[in-house]
C-alpha cells in the first residue's frame, strides 16, 4: 500500500472525530459561554452550512489547481479553525472558528478520495478509496469516544487544540509528501449540478436531507439526551459514543449486504421503517429501571448509530442507479443535501428538545422519518433500466 494514503486517512480521521466531538462538548460550551443549549446548536448549523454549501462551490473554484494543494491547504485550515476553537473566548468568536474549519473539512473530503484514486494503480484504486474511508470509520468507532474522554478529563479546549495539531502536522506531511503532478477538476458549478436533471434524482436527495433531520435531531443533542433526558450524567459521554460507532461499524456492513440482497430501494425503505420506530421509542427509555438504564441506553445507540450510518451505502447506491453517469456528482449532491438537513436539525433540534424534552426529540424525528419514508417511496427503482441508460 502506497504510505501516502496514510495521511490522507489521517485527515478523515481528524474531520471525522471534530464533526461528533462537537456533540458530546456542546453541554459545556453552553455553559461556558453562557448560551443555552439550543443556541449551541448553531455551531452545528453554522458547519453544515458551510460544508454543504461551501464545498461544491470551493470545489469549483479552486478545480484547477494541482490537488496537493487543495488537499493539503485544505487541511491545514482545518487544523487552524480546530486550533481556534480550542483558544477564542465568547461564542460568536467559536461560530467563527467552526465555519473556518468546515471550510477546510468540505474540501478535504471532496479532494481526498479524488487524490487516492489518482495515487494509486489501475488495479489497486479501490483499496485505495477504502484507505481513506478507512479513516473516518475509525474516527466514529475509536477517535471519538477517545476525544471526549480527553475532554472530560482535561477540558473541551484541550481537545480541540489536540485535534487541530494533528490536522496541521496532517497537511504539512501531505504537503511534503503528496506529488506535485495530481490535476484537479476544471467542471464549472453548472456541469456540477446537471445531474440534479436526472429523473429521480431531486426526490432521492430530498429523501437525505430529511433522514438526516430526522436522525440528527437526536445526535446532535446526545450529550444533553444522554445527562438530563435519560439521567446518566455526562460522564456516561464516552461508552455511549463507543456505542455509538460500533453501530456505525455494523450498520455500514449490514446495509451494503442488505443493498445487494434486496435492492437499494427496499433497503432504504426497511432502514426508515426502522428508524421512525427507534426515534419513536426514545421517550420509553426513562421508564427503564435505573439498574438498567444505561445498559439499555447503550443498547439503543448502538441501534441508533447503525441505523445511521446503514442509511449512507443503500442511499447513495439508489443515487448511483439514478444516475449512473454521474455518480461522484450525485454523491457530492448527496453530501450537501445532508448537511443541509443537519443544519436544519441543528435549529429544530435544540427547540424539541427544550420544549418537549425526549417526547420532542423522539415523537419529532419520527415525523420527519415519516415524511422522508413517503419521499423514499415516491423515488423511481431504477435497476430494470441501468443497462439501457
Amino acid at each position: 500500500m502506497d504510505s501516502r494514503l496514510l495521511w490522507l486517512a489521517l485527515g478523515a480521521f481528524a474531520g471525522s472525530v471534530e464533526s461528533a466531538l462537537v456533540v458530546a462538548v456542546m453541554p459545556a460550551v453552553a455553559a461556558e459561554t453562557g448560551v443555552s443549549i439550543s443556541q449551541a446548536g448553531l455551531l452545528v448549523f453554522v458547519y453544515s452550512i458551510a460544508y454543504g454549501i461551501g464545498t461544491p462551490l470551493f470545489s469549483t473554484l479552486l478545480g484547477g489547481m494541482h490537488r496537493r494543494r487543495v488537499v493539503a491547504g485544505a487541511e491545514f485550515l482545518f487544523g487552524v479553525g480546530a486550533i481556534l476553537m480550542g483558544l477564542l473566548p465568547g461564542f460568536l468568536a467559536l461560530l467563527a472558528a467552526r465555519t473556518l474549519l468546515a471550510c477546510g473539512a468540505g474540501l478535504f473530503t471532496s479532494t481526498a478520495q479524488s487524490t487516492a484514486v489518482a495515487l494509486a494503480e489501475p488495479g489497486k484504486r479501490g483499496r485505495a478509496l477504502s484507505t481513506v474511508v478507512m479513516g473516518g470509520t475509525l474516527a466514529v468507532a475509536f477517535g471519538t469516544p477517545a476525544a471526549a474522554l480527553v475532554a472530560q478529563t482535561y477540558g473541551w479546549r484541550t481537545a480541540y487544540v489536540g485535534l487541530g495539531l494533528v490536522g496541521v502536522t496532517a497537511a504539512m506531511i501531505m504537503w511534503w509528501r503528496l506529488p506535485r503532478n495530481i490535476l484537479g477538476d476544471k467542471r464549472t458549478l453548472r456541469e456540477r449540478l446537471a445531474v440534479v436533471g436526472e429523473r429521480g434524482v431531486p426526490m432521492a436527495l430530498l429523501t437525505s436531507a430529511l433522514v438526516t433531520l430526522a436522525m440528527f435531531m437526536l445526535m446532535i443533542f446526545l450529550a444533553p439526551v444522554t445527562a438530563t433526558g435519560i439521567g446518566l450524567g455526562a460522564g456516561a459521554m464516552p461508552a455511549v459514543l463507543f456505542a455509538y460507532g460500533l453501530g456505525a461499524l455494523a450498520g455500514n456492513q449490514i446495509s451494503g449486504r442488505l443493498s445487494d440482497r434486496l435492492g437499494p430501494r427496499r433497503t432504504v425503505i426497511l432502514l426508515l421503517v426502522l428508524v421512525v420506530l427507534l426515534l419513536a421509542a426514545l421517550p420509553l427509555v426513562p421508564l427503564v429501571p435505573m439498574a438498567l438504564r444505561q445498559p439499555v441506553f447503550i443498547a439503543y445507540t448502538f441501534c441508533f448509530g447503525a441505523l445511521s450510518w446503514g442509511m449512507f451505502p443503500a442511499q447513495l447506491l439508489r443515487l448511483a442507479l439514478l444516475a449512473p453517469k454521474s455518480v461522484p456528482l450525485a454523491a457530492s449532491l448527496n453530501l450537501t443535501a445532508g448537511n443541509i438537513g443537519g443544519a436544519v436539525a441543528a435549529l429544530v433540534g435544540g427547540f424539541a428538545f427544550e420544549a418537549g424534552g425526549l417526547m420532542g426529540v423522539g415523537f419529532g424525528g419520527a415525523a420527519v422519518a415519516v415524511l422522508a419514508l413517503g419521499t423514499a417511496l415516491l423515488v423511481p427503482d431504477r435497476r430494470p433500466q441501468l443497462n439501457a441508460d
